[in-house]
């Protein structure tokens, strides 16, 4: 009877792993395809203003080596550097891409779906059992951040895949006995990717449940405080001013008004809060429900591992709250990172049930996953058709180039909303001089067109 059981048994799962290799197979092919179609004619162009950041600070880069802003608002940059308010990291990553592989317009597409591709083979050297690695594949591949931001110049496939290797070194550090080796790999690359986005630094928290005693976890206790002060540190010289409204309140903290500060980081976190559950968001959920889903697996396995992802993903997800948005398109982006680390925490769970339902769940949402992904590639090629059509605002643009006579790098005021083109229009502007000096542009934020042209074009002499 014993041996009966186990033989229907074994093939229960032969059945489940022929499902879900199936599954895995038919969407990283539909993936691929879809892929393909997009870039074989390179009709592909910025969409959204933001994305113009990381377009010209990789053009910027690639003309000059410069690390320093493509553009800034009232003349605000970094203390050091003349960063912009998303730090250098970018600039060398995609700038180094174009450098190398050249100027298409669809390169950064190319580029995520290669980190997505690497992505899913660090997926597969993890020590998971095979079902668990289809199921982790699997979801995924549907996954709204994994699928949509293939297709936008948002560098979230990047922080991704360095969320990706930060969990299988992660992994190491919790099987491994001799972990010294893999705790000093995992906190110079936590150092490194912060460099891109420094909320990063969170990942340190990961470290905080190593050793059975506070005589043992007091080294890594102090590694986080240290990674912390220097974040804020970083924040405060190599980052612009942030535009973000309740990014501000970080002055009280840079002056010391400690009262002020707390109390508003805990009003601010509360609004956010009833906004994040009242807001309805299919990604935002799923990462909920992977948060507390690690905190019931700790809860009935003492797993450290989860644990640790629940660190992370508090520290993380409660400074979005106090200092940013959880509006669903930043915040879905922001928190993309913590998406390999709680799914990889899930599949450590002990309930088979729990991880099928995760990737059933997200199958049953596809349908608007899937219709969004087909939103942004359209939107992005309509970007290209724009782009195409204005060929003459194009060369007047290139024009400011040569009409640059000095032999150093220079700052031009301008009001990017004046042009009727849409609200990337900035990627169309030249980033270097004929001389190969940088040209940094600065606007004011107006959106009255009416307003006077003192106020928008008023000049704040920060910049030389």
């Amino acid at each position: 009877m014993k041996k009966l059981l186990n033989i229907m048994l074994a093939h229960q799962i032969r059945i489940r792993l022929a499902v879900l290799a199936l599954l895995v197979i038919a969407a990283f092919l539909s993936l691929s395809w879809e892929f393909l179609e997009t870039i074989k004619d390179d009709a592909y162009f910025v969409a959204h203003e933001d994305e113009v950041i990381y377009y010209g600070s990789a053009q910027l880069f690639a003309e000059t080596q410069s690390l320093q802003a493509e553009s800034c608002i009232a003349e605000d940059v970094s203390k050091v550097g003349r960063f912009n308010w998303y730090g250098p990291g970018y600039n060398v990553v995609y700038g180094t891409l174009k450098m190398v592989f050249g100027n298409a317009n669809s390169l950064f597409i190319r580029f995520h779906f290669v980190l997505a591709c690497l992505m899913l083979a660090i997926v597969f050297l993890l020590q998971l059992l095979m079902e668990d690695k289809l199921l982790l594949a699997g979801i995924l591949l549907i996954s709204e951040q994994f699928t949509v931001y293939i297709y936008s110049y948002f560098p979230e496939l990047l922080h991704l895949f360095f969320s990706t290797v930060l969990v299988y070194v992660l992994w190491q550090v919790y099987q491994q006995r001799s972990t010294t080796r893999w705790i000093a790999l995992f906190i110079m690359l936590v150092l490194v990717f912060s460099l891109c986005r420094i909320t990063t630094i969170f990942f340190l928290a990961a470290l905080l449940p190593l050793g059975s005693d506070w005589r043992q976890r007091g080294p890594v206790v102090l590694i986080f405080v240290l990674g912390i002060v220097a974040s804020v540190l970083y924040l405060r010289f190599c980052i612009a001013p942030p535009y973000a409204g309740e990014m501000h309140k970080l002055e009280r903290l840079y002056t010391f008004n400690i009262w002020n500060f707390l109390l508003e980081s805990i009003k601010a976190t509360l609004a956010n809060a009833w906004r994040m559950v009242t807001t309805y968001s299919v990604p935002v959920f799923v990462l909920l429900g992977l948060g507390i889903l690690a905190i019931f697996n700790f809860w009935k396995t003492k797993d450290r591992f989860q644990l640790a992802a629940v660190l992370v993903a508090l520290c993380l997800v409660g400074t979005l709250m106090a200092f940013y948005s959880v509006s669903p398109f930043y915040f879905v982006k922001q928190t993309a990172m913590l998406l390999p680390l709680l799914l990889v925490a899930a599949m450590r769970g002990p309930l088979l049930a729990t991880k099928w339902g995760l990737l059933l769940v997200l199958i049953y949402f596809w349908v608007s996953v899937n219709k969004h992904r087909t939103n942004v590639i359209a939107e992005h090629q309509q970007a290209f058709a724009n782009f195409r059509n204005n060929a003459s605002l194009r060369e007047a643009f290139q024009q400011i180039r040569a009409s640059v006579e000095v032999n150093k790098d220079i700052v031009v005021l301008w009001c990017y909303n004046e042009y009727d083109y849409g609200s990337a229009v900035q990627a169309l502007l030249p980033y270097s001089t004929a001389s190969g000096n940088t040209m940094m542009y600065t606007t004011n934020i107006v959106f009255d067109q009416a307003v006077d042209p003192k106020v928008k074009f008023k000049l704040h002499h920060k910049l030389r």
